[in-house]
């Protein structure tokens, strides 16, 4: 079909609708209030190859990756093995997903017996097993302490319910009947997607469609070039710190150089520090998607999110390092804490070339608490997540934004109102945090204040947060915000205890109290170039910025060891040459060994099986 620009513009922002009345479908029909009110889940459309074509930017750290997991779960299960009304079920942040409890729905949509696409959403389920109530257990040691991992597996074929995999995954959670909820409103976020694509097909023609598709990414391809060229050509450099990793190891450093050559860019991580022993890795799909968040965030914020967008970047991730870890190295807070670190490392670099682009260091967590217990008012078992904002860094024109998501997610807080209608929890305080926002011309955003009284007889509680130790840097001499906090206070006492940033299954009795603070953003700029009459407002609407200086954090832990390559990598790439010219899955959307980069990250026992069942070379 021959191109029409603005028929393609129109689907396109066509397509956005979809995904967004996708979203309105989830909230509407979901259980948790994660799914509700907090809105932590994505929506995207695909297009045949699994190339993201749509996003509703509900959590832009579901995003990037969705596109990975698609993409190797049709390789596992195969292309030729799609039916119309399939639903495959997926998490594993070793097939391109990001953590357990982010649960991954993809439904191919056929029109007139021909795949057109994909409709897929991630949602973050309140309870995934493993060692922790509502998860977060933040001196996990391996993935299996984490909870269930969930290949790729589907839920529905050719439109009937396999009812033993829900089962088999019910069985493994803590809270079966709300999560059912969670699982039927994302089912019927994808249903709506295909409804309203198989409308536009009617309407337009599937081929139409098809062209839209290829027209958005390549429009959002031209434009992430062009804005990449106007960065300048030139190595960009920046090492940012996690704190720990909640066993007593770090600091953890992401080394990032970012190599600019015209219109394209390659990120390399190599010095970044080893794989860790505790649960703050980052899966290989969520290290790039909070690549692609950077450069969004920099660059290209008119520029629409979709496939287009990855093409002028390319990756260097060393396998076996806490960026790019290797299976089962657990992975909880990589999605929600590390993700940032990597956001802040790539922003840094690129601010040696466009400092009037970029932010300062932002408050650099999810300080994620999670737990439950039973609820004396029903006798029923509850669980929560609670995530809070905090303060963004300065930029060269504003202050730092305050009190607002992390750059990671566009989650909603929880209304007091309804968290104490919901749980045995009492809303003490929510406030600004005085003392937390950067000094500089222009000062970093303030974080928050919020803290609960336990009403129940005991609450089961894990926490894992970043952002305690290392500080929120500030950029053209621009100080550090300040860190995040976590406090409790025993019932009947008054002294407020300093918690550590990550502990799993720590038990609270009734009357406790527990306060989740978030610090500020860095400042931009020398404090003493600050305007006076923002001093003067600053003073009067009692705000202080955060303390200069602070102690030098510990020497970071060792860069990441170099990776063997897995043996059956090393066997069958000597054969390609000569045998896979001839083998029909001999491409990089049907065999992992022809992808770019699949064989960077695969977990190698899963490449095992997938050889064994599928390639020629290996079976015969």
């Amino acid at each position: 079909m021959t191109s029409d620009p603005i028929r393609d513009r129109v689907l396109g922002r066509a397509f956005e609708g979809v995904c967004a009345e996708m979203g309105s479908a989830m909230i509407n029909t979901a259980t948790s209030a994660v799914f509700v009110e907090g809105r932590d889940f994505s929506c995207a459309l695909l297009d045949a190859g699994c190339e993201l074509v749509a996003t509703a930017n509900y959590d832009p750290s579901h995003l990037s990756a969705m596109a990975l997991t698609a993409e190797y779960a049709l390789m596992e299960l195969g292309r030729e093995e799609l039916r119309e009304g399939d639903v495959i079920i997926v998490n594993d942040p070793y097939r391109g997903g990001g953590h357990l409890p982010d649960i991954a729905l993809i439904r191919p949509v056929f029109v007139d017996a021909s795949l057109l696409g994909f409709a897929m959403n991630r949602g973050h389920h309140i309870d995934v097993g493993g060692m922790a109530v509502a998860g977060f257990p933040g001196t996990a040691r391996s993935m299996f302490q984490e909870g269930i991992r969930i290949p790729p597996v589907k839920w529905f074929e050719g439109g009937a319910e396999k009812r033993s995999v829900l089962d088999l995954i019910l069985l493994n959670v803590r809270f079966p009947r709300a999560q059912l909820g969670d699982f039927r409103a994302q089912l019927a976020s994808c249903m709506t997607a295909e409804q309203r694509l198989r409308e536009l097909a009617a309407r337009h023609g599937a081929d139409a469609l098809r062209a839209a598709m290829t027209a958005t990414k390549a429009r959002s391809e031209a434009l992430m070039r062009a804005a990449i060229a106007s960065v300048g050509d030139g190595d960009y450099r920046f090492s940012n710190l996690a704190d720990d990793d909640g066993l007593g190891n770090g600091p953890y450093l992401v080394n990032v150089e970012v190599r600019v050559r015209g219109d394209a860019a390659e990120i390399d991580f190599a010095g970044t520090s080893g794989q860790a022993e505790g649960p703050i890795n980052s899966s290989y799909g969520n290290t790039i998607g909070s690549c692609f968040n950077a450069f969004l965030h920099a660059l290209g914020g008119e520029i629409p999110f979709n496939h287009g967008c990855f093409r002028p970047l390319t990756f260097h991730v060393p396998r076996g390092s806490f960026l790019n870890p290797v299976a089962p190295a657990p992975a909880f807070g990589g999605v929600t804490e590390i993700s940032i670190t990597i956001i802040d490392a790539v922003t840094g670099a690129l601010a040696q070339a466009v400092p009037d682009r970029v932010a300062a260091g932002s408050y650099g967590t999810c300080i994620n608490v999670a737990g439950g217990g039973i609820d004396p008012a029903s006798g029923e078992p509850f669980g929560f997540y609670f995530f809070q904002e905090g303060g963004w860094g300065a930029t060269s024109w504003r202050d730092g934004w305050t009190s607002v998501p992390n750059p990671t997610s566009n989650f909603n807080d929880y209304p007091a109102e309804v968290l104490e209608a919901d749980l045995p929890l009492r809303v003490v305080e929510v406030a600004l945090n005085d003392g937390s926002a950067g000094a500089g011309r222009f000062r970093g955003g303030h974080g928050t204040v919020r803290t609960y009284e336990v009403l129940c007889d005991e609450l089961e509680v894990s926490a894992l947060g970043e952002r305690f130790i290392t500080r929120p840097f500030g950029l053209a001499g621009g100080d550090h915000g300040a860190g995040n906090r976590l406090l409790l206070r025993q019932a009947g006492s008054e002294v407020w205890e300093e918690l550590p940033s990550k502990f799993a299954n720590r038990v609270l009795r009734r009357g406790d109290r527990f306060s989740m603070r978030t610090g500020g953003g860095g400042g931009f700029g020398p404090a003493a170039e600050r305007d006076a009459s923002a001093v003067a407002a600053d003073a009067a609407a009692g705000l202080g910025v955060a303390p200069v200086g602070g102690d030098a954090p510990p020497e970071p832990v060792p860069p990441a060891p170099v990776i063997a390559e897995p043996a059956i990598v090393a066997r069958v790439r000597p054969q390609m040459a000569n045998a896979c010219p001839s083998c029909p899955l001999a491409a990089p959307t049907s065999c992992p060994f022809h992808h770019p980069f699949a064989l960077d990250f695969w977990d190698a026992y899963w490449l095992e099986v997938w050889a064994a069942r599928n390639c020629p070379i290996v079976r015969r």
